[in-house]
């Protein structure tokens, strides 16, 4: 009896509606516009009901989600959401990446695609069409609306509510007033403000965000739906004068028209509500913003009442929403066509989608494959767009592909205070189908650091995705003790490595974070190095050590971690085994310069284990806390000299800052380290970081006075390490100030800024 008695209140509402409409309109703002969903929990909470709604960019997206059907609470819910912080910013989270396709990371910071689709030009494409990068948006748009435009079959006035949004046409300078068609673009297009994301297309068109041409749309709610009163939201009330540092500020002044349309008395009542202290990205205070559009519209809620005697009961509204919900029909896809790229391309990149022995792709199947095909980079854009098949109740999947040009060329590299400082530069080739190729050559250029990689690598047609790759490297690298300034690069070198090799590998994917690697290879690997530093350098040639070595290598690698370099979320684990065989030699250099000795060479073999985990735990939106495990296990002979053992021994280098550290104390053929890493993120992009280390050799490497190496006892040495740094990070590179101390030698202290990414060319002993 209860059920029928709602319903019978429903019926009257529906009636008495006749008598009375009311019309929300919502203003652009950015995350400003989260105090819309404040007014209209407010306005619900006082059973005043909203008949029509308009909006304009950031009430775009709050009017198009009230018209689908979603709460108030569901709203609040889904902005303060990882998907939605991760697509209105751009970021593709690594959880859905497919790590087996991703691009080895390099020091690039800046990459420059070869257009040649006309023989008779070459077209370099350098500054990307928008801010924010548009793939995840692509897929989170589709998924998320287009349920609600197969509901409404593309009549914006069948959905929950009837809605209107605005975008605007600069090419005929005029806005668009959007009220059909996909309820996802419509709203995307209304968003789209320049230079931040990419237009869409309509009637093949490019249209940008509606405020361009009419941010507050209230004559859109007049001449769309004339309702019998209006309540307006502006969240823009009491805005400064334009900030000349800011450069998003400064293009919303030179385009947004001034052409701002009010709500007259009688008419209607406007909600002003003052937000000039929060920026157009400050998602992450949705709740102070909802908090402050909530408690501006209870300040506001007697005058609405006085003005409207139209009610909704909580009861009618939740009914009339799950009613309307119940209909909305779940997505899945019964088919998938890709267009935009070569014939090849497409059926590679459709075949992603398609699971053999099932008819029916479920949305997180058709995630799981969009993430895949983003993975590999050479997309510039993939737009999928969700069409209702009612035949089959199902929808049918298009996509369309934005090919990368096959050639490009990367630009990078590292500056420092010491002399790590380095120009990286490369050129690439990829194609995209069911056997890719990829083929690089890469160069680092340093005061310390020199390196050549040329790399080439084909993509198996198997069930499980799989590659070969072969590589080869030829490198020379400068160590010191400690930090040695830039301007301090000319002093004799305390130990110089080079290396040469060729290696093979085959690579197969486990799962969507993981790979295994199997490897053969074959290298020479030459050091010089002085016993000690303190000799006669003018007058005294380096020892020398050579090695011809052959290796076979198997190793799996499971990541998630947000970034290269200074990670604040996910985990990484790298587990490897290597047996390596060959011959050395070693040829010492008397204190004459014309007077050398050599001790001869010989053979040996040796199995060697490693293991890698890092892992960063959230305790709180600004506080993360890292732990890492370092440890290797090696049977390597001692050899006949101890520089030359600890030259080529397993180095404990945890930051980027001691990476050209040579420091015997974190050096051994075994050991254990471990560390704790409190990161404080000041700001989405600024972290202040600190990392603390211990390091335990299995069996120190000690020396005679001979200069032969011999090992001490078990675990009998502890040494430390602790590193501050304030990093900001920008979307192409970091930029950070340290102060490190090693336990050993004492007093060591070092103090540096970096820029760039630091990451050098594989080593053949890994």
């Amino acid at each position: 009896m209860k059920k029928i008695g709602i319903i019978l209140l429903s019926v009257w509402i529906a009636f008495a509606a006749k008598a009375e409409s009311i019309g929300l309109v919502l203003s652009g703002g950015g995350a400003k516009g989260i105090a819309h969903i404040g007014v209209i929990q407010a306005l619900e909470d006082n059973d005043i009901p909203i008949d029509y709604i308009t909006g304009t960019s950031m009430g775009a997206i709050i009017g198009g989600l009230y018209a689908a059907g979603y709460s108030p609470q569901e709203m609040l819910e889904l902005i303060k959401s990882d998907g939605f912080a991760d697509w209105s910013t751009g970021t593709i989270n690594n959880n859905l990446t497919y790590y087996f396709d991703k691009k080895e990371p390099t020091p690039a910071m800046f990459h420059i695609n070869f257009g040649n689709a006309d023989s008779s030009t070459v077209k370099a494409n350098i500054l990307p069409s928008s801010l924010i990068n548009p793939l995840p948006m692509n897929f989170a748009f589709m998924e998320l609306f287009s349920p609600y435009t197969a509901q409404c079959v593309g009549d914006f006035d069948k959905l929950y509510v009837p809605f209107r949004c605005v975008a605007s046409d600069v090419f005929h300078k005029r806005k668009l007033v959007l009220k059909d068609g996909s309820l996802g673009v419509a709203i995307r297009a209304s968003m789209s403000f320049p230079l931040v994301y990419k237009p869409q297309y309509i009637d093949s068109v490019p249209v940008f965000d509606g405020g361009i041409y009419e941010n507050f749309p209230v004559d859109v709610m007049r001449e769309e739906f004339s309702p019998d009163f209006i309540i307006g939201v502006d969240v823009n009330a009491g805005e400064p004068e334009t900030d000349m540092d800011n450069i998003i500020k400064q293009v919303q002044s030179m385009i947004v028209q001034n052409n701002f349309t009010d709500i007259t008395d009688g008419e209607g009542i406007k909600i002003d509500i003052a937000l000039k202290e929060f920026n157009i990205l400050d998602f992450p205070k949705a709740d102070m913003i909802y908090k402050r559009g909530y408690d501006r519209a209870m300040q506001m809620i007697d005058s609405i009442k006085c003005s409207t005697k139209k009610r909704t009961m909580k009861a009618s509204r939740q009914l009339s929403r799950s009613i309307f919900k119940s209909h909305t029909p779940k997505v899945s896809f019964g088919s998938v066509t890709v267009t935009g790229g070569s014939r090849r391309q497409n059926d590679y990149l459709s075949s992603l989608f398609v699971k053999d022995g099932n008819d029916t792709i479920s949305i997180n199947d058709a995630q799981t494959a969009y993430y895949r095909a983003i993975s590999s980079g050479k997309l510039n854009d993939f737009v999928p767009e969700a069409t209702y098949n009612p035949r089959n109740k199902m929808f049918d999947l298009k996509l369309r592909a934005d090919m990368k040009e096959p050639l490009s060329a990367g630009v990078g590299g590292w500056l420092s205070s010491s002399t790590n400082s380095m120009i990286f530069l490369s050129a690439n080739y990829n194609t995209l189908s069911y056997n890719s190729f990829d083929a690089s050559l890469q160069g680092w250029i340093g005061q310390s650091y020199y390196a050549g990689a040329l790399s080439a690598k084909i993509a198996l047609k198997t069930a499980t995705p799989s590659c070969l790759k072969l590589e080869g490297v030829m490198s020379k690298q400068k160590f010191y003790e400690n930090d040695v300034l830039f301007y301090e690069s000319e002093l004799p070198t305390f130990i110089i490595n080079y290396e040469k090799y060729i290696r093979l590998k085959y690579l197969v994917a486990i799962g969507r974070r993981s790979k295994f690697e199997l490897s053969v290879g074959y290298a020479h690997l030459d050091d010089k190095f002085y016993q000690s530093n303190e000799v006669d350098f003018s007058n005294t040639k380096q020892d020398e050590a050579h090695y011809k070595l052959g290796q076979f290598e198997a190793s799996f690698t499971n990541n998630t971690l947000n970034h290269e370099l200074y990670p604040t979320s996910g985990n990484r684990l790298e587990v490897s085994i290597a047996g390596v065989y060959g011959s050395n030699s070693y040829r010492q250099n008397e204190i004459a310069a014309n007077e050398t000795s050599t001790t001869g060479s010989e053979s040996s073999g040796w199995i060697q284990g490693k293991l890698k985990w890092e892992k960063y735990v959230n305790t709180s939106n600004r506080f993360t806390f890292g732990f890492k495990v370092d440890a290797v296990a090696s049977t390597r002979p001692l050899g006949a000299n101890y520089t030359a053992l600890q030259v080529q021994a397993n180095a404990f280098t945890p930051t980027p800052s001691t990476q050209n550290y040579f420091n015997t104390a974190f050096r051994s053929n075994s050991y254990a380290a471990a560390g704790l890493l409190p990161i404080w993120t000041i700001t989405d992009n600024l972290q202040f970081r600190t990392e603390f280390y211990a390091f335990a050799p299995v069996r120190k490497i000690k020396e005679t006075v001979n200069h032969t190496p011999f090992y001490g006892g078990w675990f009998k040495r502890l040494d430390y390490m602790g590193e501050a740094s304030l990093i900001y990070n920008f979307q192409f590179a970091a930029l950070s100030i340290y102060c490190n101390y090693l336990s050993y030698p004492a007093r060591n202290w070092n103090f540096g800024i970096n820029f760039g990414i630091l990451l050098f060319a594989p080593k053949f002993l890994k």
